[in-house]
C-alpha cells in the first residue's frame, strides 16, 4: 500500500508543490544519475569488482543515442535503445579482461578505460564535433514530459535491478562480492555472473547518457571525464553499497546540493568530499542504510500505535486475581471442551479456524496476560499458566488443552503444576522441553518488533506461507501489535530459561506433541528430544510448517482427535 502511494506522490509531483521547470530539470538530473549510479552499485556494492570510469559507459550511450538521432534522424526512443545497447556492448568488452583483474589493477584498468574513451571521442572531430561537443540535440519533451518519461525508466529499471538481485542471481553475486574461492567450491560461475554484473551495469549507464543527452540537449567529453566517474563513485559510497535504494539517495545529495552553496562562497567540492569522508567514517554502510533504520525504528510508529488502541469487537472478559482475561468460545453448548493456548506475538485469532471446523466440542481460545486484550502483568510463564488455571476454575472446565509454540510451554507447566486440572495436552510445535535461546545477535532485532509493523507481518507470512487469506493474516498482524512492548524481551529470556525436565513426572494426562515438518523455527531433533522428556506421542505433519491447527486444520483434527 504505501508503495501505491509513493508513487501516486511521483506522479503528481510536478503539480503538487507547483514546482518550476528548473527545479523539475534538478529532479530529472538527480534520477538519471541515480540510474547510472545503480549499475555501478551493481558492479561495486553487488560484485565487488572496482570501477572507476563508469562514466565512459554514460559517454559512449550519450554519444551514440545523439548521432543516431541528430545525423541519422532516427526517433529518439530508437536512439535511447541502441545507447542502452552499445553501452551494454562495451561492458562486455570490459567485463571479460575485468575476470583476471582484482582490486587495484582493475581499478586503474577501468580508470584508463575511461579516460581513453574520453579522448577518443574529443579526437574524433568529424562524428563527435571533437572537445567542443555537440548542441541541440533533440529533447524528450519539455521538462514535465521529460519528467514522467525518466520516471518511468527509472521506476523499470529499479524493478529489473530488484529481480536481478533477489533470490538465487543476488546472492551469487553476493558470493562473489565476499569470497570468489568460496563461491567457485559452491558451483557459482565466476565468469558468467562477473561478465553478466558488468554489462548490466553498463547498459543502466549508458542508458542514463541517453536521457541525459536528450534532457540537457548538449553533450561533450568533459561532461563524463574521469571526474566524473569519481563522482559516481561518490554517489555510491555516500548512498550506500549493496544498497538498491542507496544511488537515489547519494544522487539526491549529489545533484541538489550545489543549489543550497550556489549564492555562497564554499566550495563545492570541499563540501561534497567532506560528506564523503564523513560517511566513509561514520558510515561506512551509506546514508540509506541508516535512514532506512530509522524507518524501522520510527517509521511506522504512529500505526503500531493505533493498532495497539485497537479492541477486539469479540468475545468476552473474566475478571482474575492479575486483572482481565479475554477469551472468545463456539459450540458452548457442548460438554467436551477445548482450551487454545496462543504463542508469542499470538492472540485467540489464530485458533479460529480451527474453531470453524471443530463443531462437535465447545472451544475456548483464551489471550494470555500482556497479549491482544487482555490486561498487562509481570511477563513470567509460571504466571501465565496460574492465569489459565485460574480461569479454568472460573469456567468450571476441565479441557483437552491445545498449546501452540510459547503457549506450549504455559502448557506443560500448566499440567505439571496442576495435573489434575485438564483431560490432556496436545502441544503443537511447542517451547522444546529444556529451553529456547535465542541468539545473542538476534535480541537487537526483536526491538523493531515493537515498533515496525512490516517487520511483525514479515515474520508471520513466514510461519503461514500456506494461507491465501490476506485478511486473516492482517488481522492476525494487528493482534500482534498488541502484545505488551515490555514482554519481548522477557518472552526470549523465559524461553531461554525453560527446562520441564524435572517436572516431566508431574504431568499425568495423555500428552502428544504435533510437529509440522516444514516449520522454520523447530527442528525435529528438538520435538523428537520434547516427546522424549514428556513421555508423549510424537506426529510429523507434512505439508504444514509452525501452526498446523491454521495451516490444515482438518488434518490437525484428524490427527489428535483420539486426545480431544
Amino acid at each position: 500500500m504505501r508503495w501505491i502511494f509513493v508513487f501516486i506522490v511521483l506522479l503528481a509531483l510536478p503539480f503538487l508543490f507547483n514546482l518550476s521547470t528548473f527545479i523539475i530539470t534538478i529532479i530529472n538530473l538527480t534520477m538519471i544519475y541515480a540510474l547510472s549510479a545503480m549499475g555501478l552499485n551493481l558492479i561495486m556494492g553487488y560484485t565487488g569488482q572496482v570501477s572507476i570510469g563508469h562514466a565512459a559507459f554514460m559517454s559512449v550511450g550519450a554519444y551514440t543515442s545523439t548521432i543516431l538521432v541528430q545525423r541519422f534522424s532516427l526517433p529518439v526512443p530508437f536512439g535511447i535503445v541502441a545507447g542502452t545497447l552499445v553501452g551494454a556492448i562495451f561492458g562486455l568488452t570490459l567485463g571479460f579482461p575485468s575476470l583476471r583483474l582484482t582490486g587495484f589493477y582493475l581499478a586503474i584498468t577501468t580508470m584508463g578505460f575511461g579516460v581513453a574513451v574520453e579522448q577518443i571521442i574529443g579526437a574524433w572531430k568529424d562524428l563527435t564535433g571533437g572537445h567542443i561537443g555537440i548542441r541541440n540535440i533533440p529533447r524528450l519533451g519539455n521538462e514535465i514530459q521529460s519528467y514522467y518519461i525518466i520516471l518511468l525508466v527509472l521506476l523499470l529499471c529499479m524493478y529489473i535491478f530488484h529481480v536481478v538481485t533477489s533470490h538465487k542471481t543476488g546472492r551469487a553475486l553476493k558470493a562473489v562480492r565476499e569470497n570468489p574461492l568460496v563461491a567457485r567450491t559452491f558451483g557459482v560461475n565466476l565468469t558468467y555472473f562477473k561478465v553478466l554484473a558488468f554489462v548490466i551495469g553498463s547498459a543502466y549507464a549508458g542508458l542514463a547518457g541517453a536521457l541525459y543527452a536528450h534532457t540537457i540537449g548538449y553533450i561533450a567529453p568533459s561532461n563524463f571525464g574521469l571526474s566524473k566517474s569519481l563522482e559516481l563513485l561518490a554517489i555510491v559510497v555516500i548512498g550506500g553499497m549493496g544498497i538498491s535504494f542507496g544511488p537515489i539517495f547519494g544522487a539526491a545529495i549529489y545533484t541538489i546540493l550545489p543549489f543550497f552553496f550556489s549564492r555562497s562562497n564554499f566550495s563545492l567540492s570541499i563540501i561534497f568530499g567532506s560528506i564523503l569522508v564523513i560517511t566513509v567514517l561514520f558510515m561506512p554502510r551509506g546514508i540509506s542504510y541508516h535512514l532506512y533504520n530509522l524507518w524501522l525504528k520510527f517509521g511506522e510508529l504512529p500505526l503500531v500505535w493505533l493498532k495497539r488502541k485497537k479492541k477486539s469487537k469479540e468475545g468476552n472478559y473474566m475478571e482474575l486475581s492479575f486483572g482481565k482475561i479475554h477469551y472468545i468460545e463456539s459450540n458452548s453448548d457442548e460438554e467436551t471442551a477445548v482450551l487454545c493456548i496462543h504463542g508469542n506475538f499470538g492472540s485467540h485469532r489464530w485458533f479460529k479456524p480451527l474453531m470453524e471446523k471443530l463443531t462437535d466440542h465447545r472451544v475456548i481460545a483464551v489471550d494470555l496476560p500482556n497479549f491482544g486484550d487482555s490486561s498487562r502483568t509481570d511477563s513470567s510463564l509460571e504466571l501465565y499458566a496460574d492465569c489459565v488455571y485460574e480461569f479454568m476454575n472460573k469456567m468450571h472446565i476441565k479441557p483437552a488443552v491445545v498449546a501452540h509454540s510459547l503457549g506450549g510451554a504455559v502448557g506443560m507447566l500448566l499440567a505439571a503444576k496442576y495435573p489434575d486440572s485438564l483431560r490432556s495436552l496436545i502441544l503443537v510445535d511447542p517451547c522444546p522441553a529444556d529451553g529456547l535461546v535465542t541468539p545473542v545477535e538476534n535480541m537487537p532485532y526483536l526491538e523493531l518488533y515493537k515498533t515496525n509493523r512490516s517487520i511483525v507481518k514479515r515474520s508471520i507470512i513466514g510461519l503461514l506461507k500456506t494461507v491465501n487469506d490476506k485478511r486473516f493474516v492482517e488481522d492476525l498482524v494487528d493482534d500482534a501489535l498488541k502484545m505488551n512492548p515490555a514482554s519481548v524481551y522477557q518472552h526470549a529470556i523465559e524461553l531461554g530459561k525453560f527446562n520441564i525436565t524435572e517436572k516431566a513426572a508431574s504431568i499425568k494426562v495423555p500428552v502428544i506433541v504435533v510437529w509440522g515438518e516444514l516449520d522454520a523455527l523447530l527442528t525435529s531433533k528438538q520435538m523428537r528430544k520434547t516427546a522424549e522428556i514428556l513421555r508423549a506421542e510424537l506426529k510429523v505433519l507434512s505439508g504444514v510448517g509452525h501452526t498446523a491447527f491454521v495451516e490444515n486444520p482438518e488434518l490437525f483434527i484428524h490427527t489428535v482427535r483420539d486426545y480431544l
